[in-house]
């Protein structure tokens, strides 16, 4: 008798999603070319942040893939022969695709490299060498990375490796698309959205920076850092 995974085992659950989303939209001429996103599961199990802060920052992310899979599913047929750069329903779902987007990954890095209570860097793995190496001294980068923290607004801190400098950088992203580098791969990602921060640390943004600094998961950063190496040797 088969078991229920046997059955499941090639059921498209995501091309199923997709025709449920696009069922529910206007019926327009399709290209097929929609892709469907799926929230992961993260343990934010730190205890610096409350348990309200962390079921309220999951529902925030899963809404975000939600609106990415139903504008992904309208850019499959929308009308491009309308298409104009002061407005027009292609650019405006453009727009909303990169802000989704950039939304949902750069939460996935954040939850995925803090929340770590066990948080410990080695001075003889790849993070800690090619930070100092970077940034004069590790603890100079941290300086850095703190104070460009406390100057984004709504938006994140990231540091990761310029494809075009070819070194490690720390940048602020405004919002999820605005003032962002291109050939940036992030390796160390931290949300200063005040949704993030301001129910457990009110105004005090620099001890939740530190925090979250204090718990960065370096074997998810170390992992992020083996992948640099290997643009790095793609594009040198």
């Amino acid at each position: 008798m088969s078991s229920m995974k046997d059955i499941l085992k090639d059921v498209d659950f995501d091309n199923i999603i997709k025709k449920s989303i696009k069922e529910s939209l206007p019926k327009k001429p399709t290209l097929e070319e929609a892709y469907v996103a799926e929230p992961k599961p993260y343990s934010q199990v730190s205890e610096l942040v409350s348990q309200k802060t962390k079921s309220t920052h999951t529902d925030l992310y899963k809404g975000y893939v939600e609106s990415l899979n139903r504008v992904s599913s309208e850019l499959d047929g929308v009308d491009k022969t309308s298409a104009n750069s002061n407005h027009s329903e292609l650019r405006s779902l453009k727009i909303a695709e990169t802000s989704n987007l950039n939304a949902v990954w750069l939460h996935e890095l954040y939850f995925a490299n803090c929340f770590d209570p066990t948080s410990e860097i080695y001075m003889d793995s790849m993070s800690f060498i090619r930070i100092q190496r970077d940034f004069g001294s590790f603890d100079d980068w941290q300086k850095d990375f703190l104070a460009l923290g406390l100057s984004a607004g709504e938006g994140w801190v990231v540091c990761g490796y310029h494809m075009f400098l070819k070194r490690y950088v720390n940048t602020i992203v405004t919002q999820h698309s605005q003032d962002t580098m291109l050939g940036l791969y992030p390796v160390i990602v931290i949300d200063t959205w005040s949704h993030a921060y301001f129910r457990d640390y009110l105004n005090d943004k620099k001890s939740f920076l530190i925090s979250q600094m204090r718990e960065i998961n370096w074997k998810v950063v170390e992992e992020r850092i083996k992948r640099c190496e290997s643009i790095h040797e793609v594009i040198k």
